[in-house]
């Protein structure tokens, strides 16, 4: 009876790490094409995480994922405008104010490390520090979506490709995967940010 109870949990967390890795693909597909309709599917998926990753003792991602629901508001309410406010278009940030949230990033992202290192099974040091890379580089990412900033793909797809191998180590291949395809859309959203950034400029 327990071994039927096993197999029926392990295919119902499979099948929705599937749903998972469908629904987010598109909703980052929406997002590289600047619709608005990505910015209401994150609710659910930031929801989904919650408990996806918390199975698979991703905590990072956990955490992330928390605090996304958050940015994710504030991103819809400035992508989409007001009456008194243009919807938000394609720009680029400076090089001191990236530098800036890269430095915060890599010394929290270090932060966390040593502490999930020392509370945290040892023995899954590697894919934590993926997945605490995952998190810091993921608010730093997020505060660039939110203000629609062109540098947010350059470091998307960084910390897909990182989480990617984070995934791997801890066995989730399907979430690995999704994690390599996102990479892919990161090049086709930086390819079409830059068409809409140089577009504003002409």
């Amino acid at each position: 009876m327990d071994v039927v109870k096993s197999l029926i949990y392990y295919d119902g967390q499979r099948l929705l790490e599937c749903i998972l890795v469908v629904v987010s693909i598109f909703a980052h597909f929406l997002e590289a094409r600047q619709n608005i309709w990505s910015k209401i599917l994150a609710f659910p998926i930031a929801l989904t995480n919650i408990y996806v990753y918390s199975v698979r003792q991703l905590y990072g991602k956990v955490i992330y994922s928390i605090v996304f629901i958050f940015f994710n508001v504030y991103a819809y309410l400035k992508w989409k405008g007001t009456l008194h406010r243009k919807p938000l278009q394609v720009s680029r940030i400076s090089y001191k104010m990236l530098l800036s949230i890269t430095g915060l990033s890599m010394l929290g992202s270090m932060a966390w490390s040593f502490i999930a290192y020392i509370y945290l099974n040892k023995l899954s040091f590697i894919s934590t520090y993926g997945d605490t890379c995952y998190m810091f580089l993921g608010f730093m990412d997020k505060w660039l979506m939110s203000h629609k900033k062109l540098e947010r793909w350059m470091i998307a797809i960084f910390r897909y490709i990182i989480f990617s191998l984070a995934c791997y180590q801890k066995g989730a291949i399907i979430l690995s995967i999704q994690y390599l395809i996102l990479s892919a859309i990161g090049i086709y959203g930086q390819i079409q940010w830059y068409i809409a950034y140089k577009a504003m400029k002409i």
